[in-house]
């Protein structure tokens, strides 16, 4: 869940646009990783289908307040599906921010308030103008 604060609407179209660039270059570098990631991928399924079984290994750390989980390679095919979904969170985030300024910009009462709620796991999205 992301929720940010903006002092006014056009602070908040300015601060979203911002954000926005910043996440589209994350996306890009995502991109180019996956496809590293989908030459080791193809790699582990030949291996896999030639009868040779590809291990995971996950080594747990217990700390406070968390538990920590080490993934160990080779495992590319898991790896390439968890940055899958993590670059659908992106999308999913910069499509929301898009929506969200294009709200603003046709919104009136520029000293107000702006608070964008974006849940990406309930796929909510909440905009509060406050006067």
């Amino acid at each position: 869940m992301i929720v940010m604060l903006f002092r006014s609407i056009e602070d908040a179209i300015n601060k979203l646009g911002i954000i926005r660039e910043q996440l589209g270059k994350i996306r890009s570098d995502y991109a180019e990783l996956m496809s590293q990631l989908k030459v080791n991928a193809d790699v582990e399924e030949r291996l896999a289908r030639s009868g040779f079984r590809v291990g995971h290994r996950v080594i747990t750390i217990h700390t406070m307040p968390h538990t920590i989980n080490i993934h160990i390679a080779p495992h590319s095919t898991w790896l390439l599906n968890k940055l899958g979904t993590v670059n659908e969170r992106i999308d999913y985030v910069i499509n929301r921010i898009d929506e969200v300024r294009n709200y603003l910009a046709r919104a009136r009462g520029g000293q107000s308030s702006v608070i964008v709620i974006i849940d990406e796991e309930k796929k909510r999205t909440r905009l509060v103008i406050a006067p």
